[in-house]
């Protein structure tokens, strides 16, 4: 029913990781520190039910997170054998996959499901080498002057030249 998008743009599909991830991660700390910030108060009987509350909340955000992982490495790897150009948005490989990895192993430590330790360990990975691709290919596009160039652009009129 639905077309994937235009190469140029496949890698934002790795964005919707990011809220999912930051999502989990503050669920998880915020429900550890509910006891200690709520320890003085009326509400402090709610804060022994804040952690494994958050730990809940993080594993229902983190389930939907991997599905969505999946998803995007499966989208992305089509639009690679379709010719994936280098720009910009490949930093949307970095920051949503690091911060997913953050969620996944602060779920391995409340959980103690060391699954998620060693499923973050391979992403930790998987993220450093990403980040060493991006900087190497955007220091490169840089240098040659190819970088800073907007795809949606790519059929405007060349500067200088007003269409009437």
């Amino acid at each position: 029913m639905h077309k994937l998008p235009p190469r140029e743009m496949a890698v934002s599909t790795w964005l919707t990781l990011g809220p999912l991830g930051t999502g989990a991660l503050a669920l998880q700390t915020l429900g550890a520190a509910a006891p200690r910030a709520l320890a003085h108060s009326v509400l402090a009987p709610l804060g022994a039910v804040a952690q494994p509350l958050g730990v809940a909340g993080a594993l229902v955000l983190w389930g939907l997170g991997l599905w969505w992982l999946v998803t995007a490495a499966v989208l992305t790897v089509v639009q690679w054998r379709r010719g994936l150009p280098f720009n910009l948005g490949w930093w949307g490989f970095t920051f949503p996959v690091g911060v997913f990895v953050a969620a996944t192993y602060a779920l391995g430590t409340d959980t103690g499901v060391t699954a998620f330790t060693r499923l973050a360990t391979l992403l930790t990975s998987a993220v450093a080498g990403i980040w060493l691709v991006v900087i190497v290919r955007s220091l490169h596009g840089l240098w040659h002057g190819h970088l800073v160039q907007a795809p949606c652009l790519a059929q405007a009129a060349p500067a200088g030249r007003l269409q009437a």
